[in-house]
């Protein structure tokens, strides 16, 4: 009971200190949240055959984070905000933010408790009905809420389509590209020229999506074809090199001529060797023709629509929320569908020794082009959704970086295990697109009304620490940092694959982790 308690406190804590970053109504959010990280662990630690016993056994560490995250609130109300120069709530906002997060914490920990007492079949059942009902209804709390999260969450899920994509290629094949940024540069290029207005060619989204995902394909299958040959630190140059070189070509379509080859060159060419001259004229299908707009991107770019909802627009997130959700859905059934699948089976038999299963009766060949075409396809489908989001595209967006933080997702979440990518992919872009600028917000204002008034007697250190104490400009130190830890703590990830697991660590540490579950 001792280390319940003490989790439950930790856990408010983490919960109360999100709200001084974020204020307002965030505390109903954060409450929730904070209450099913509580339950899923008081869960895993429950013996209760009932799913009432399991209440009671949850009824005090669920009080005591309550009760320490209504503490945290209003600290944050009363003292927090005027010391980082917020307005202060109003009272009724005080009043109704903590009296819906407070309970909605305290409600959400007993009711993720009592579903491990569950049996696994009902269990699973009623995960995912949570878990739909959130999913669900997020866009509305945070529209009322007026925390504005839900732009940020679409950008979180974009990346996770790429992840999931970059799994099927390193975590199912143990192919390691560090390239993968280049299919997304290409499906959302393919997107821009087929239904930008600069190019006059206005298709349907939802016959573009469909092209993009397959010219991202076909693109897979033109990286993998001459990398067979190549295995380990070799194949992560290869594709490193051609992650490089896809944004520059695309800055620099700005002057395409296409001439049909058979009358510009080759005929031509074939006439002057015998020293005569030819009549026929070069026919030139493109002159000068600006694809991608170079450095300036393509802008605007065409956007989804639907008979009841119209055109998408950018003021209104909701259906684009649902879109990308349903993407992912979609993604997650091939991807499962695919694992489990003759193919999927032959990926995980090349990661583990191809010499074995070459020699077993696989393909090597046929298995690592699919594995390069499927991870490509499902980096398309995120790289049409993203122009299509933003409605411009500029080359320096798909850029290294790019390709290391979907591995880092990859890595971080498990390799191999699909759930773990999508909690991987939501963690790294939730603390990269909405912890860190809320982060700035709070220690900018921190300083301002604080710190920095106390420091000007010293003009050199004031500037000093004014223009530092930006945590992102650190955010890839903070990646990276992470990654080190993951892979002295967990180097198996946060939900690893259970083969992985069991390569990773040795017998008494997965001794030593039954024993710790069943205490």
């Amino acid at each position: 009971m001792n280390s319940q308690i003490k989790n439950a406190l930790v856990i408010a804590l983490i919960a109360g200190f999100a709200v001084f970053l974020f204020g307002g109504w965030s505390v109903t959010v954060i409450g929730m949240i904070a209450g099913m990280g509580l339950g899923y662990y008081l869960g895993g630690k429950t013996t209760a055959k009932k799913p009432i016993d399991a209440i009671k056994e949850a009824l005090v560490p669920a009080l005591i984070g309550a009760g320490g995250l209504l503490v945290m609130s209003l600290l944050n109300d009363l003292v927090i905000a005027n010391a980082v120069g917020k307005t202060p709530n109003y009272i009724n906002v005080i009043i109704q933010a903590n009296l819906t997060g407070i309970p909605g914490m305290f409600a959400f920990t007993l009711l993720v408790t009592s579903m491990h007492a569950l049996p696994e079949k009902q269990k699973m059942r009623a995960q995912i009905a949570l878990l739909c009902f959130i999913v669900v209804t997020f866009p509305f709390v945070d529209r009322m809420a007026e925390l504005r999260w839900s732009a940020q969450i679409i950008f979180a899920l974009i990346f996770t389509i790429l992840a999931l994509g970059l799994n099927i290629v390193v975590g199912f094949a143990g192919l390691l590209n560090l390239g993968f940024a280049a299919f997304f540069a290409i499906g959302a290029y393919t997107t821009g020229i087929l239904s930008s207005p600069q190019h006059g060619i206005f298709l349907n989204f939802w016959l573009v999506i469909w092209i993009a995902a397959a010219m991202a394909g076909l693109w897979g299958l033109i990286l993998g074809a001459p990398t067979l040959p190549v295995r380990g630190d070799y194949l992560a140059i290869v594709t490193l090199g051609f992650g490089e070189i896809v944004p520059v070509i695309f800055k620099n379509l700005i002057k395409v001529t296409i001439q049909e080859p058979l009358s510009c060159w080759v005929i031509p060419s074939f006439v002057k060797l015998f020293g005569g001259e030819t009549a026929i004229k070069c026919i030139t299908l493109l002159k000068d023709v600006d694809l991608t707009a170079g450095e300036k991107g393509m802008n605007p770019i065409g956007r989804p629509s639907l008979p009841f909802v119209g055109e998408f627009q950018s003021d209104n997130l909701v259906p684009w929320y649902f879109l990308v959700i349903t993407i992912i859905v979609l993604s997650v059934f091939l991807i499962r569908r695919l694992r489990d699948s003759r193919i999927g089976r032959a990926w995980m038999a090349i990661r583990e020794d191809e010499l074995a299963a070459s020699q077993m009766g696989i393909d090597p060949v046929r298995t690592k082009l699919l594995a390069f075409i499927m991870g490509a396809v499902f980096a398309g489908f995120a790289g049409a959704f993203y122009a299509s989001y933003i409605r411009a595209i500029f080359p320096s967006v798909f850029d290294f970086s790019v390709s290391i933080i979907i591995l880092c997702m990859v890595i971080l979440g498990g390799l191999g295990n699909i759930n773990g990518v999508i909690v991987g992919g939501m963690v790294i872009m939730m603390a990269d697109r909405l912890f860190l600028p809320a982060l700035k917000d709070f220690l900018a204002g921190l300083l301002k009304n604080t710190i920095l008034p106390a420091l000007s007697n010293t003009p050199t250190l004031q500037a000093a620490v004014e223009q530092n104490a930006n945590p992102i400009l650190y955010r890839f130190l903070l990646f990276g940092l992470t990654l080190v830890i993951m892979m002295a703590v967990k180097p198996e990830g946060l939900i690893p694959n259970a083969q992985r697991k069991a390569e990773l660590r040795s017998d008494d540490e997965i001794a030593a982790d039954l024993a710790s579950e069943r205490a």
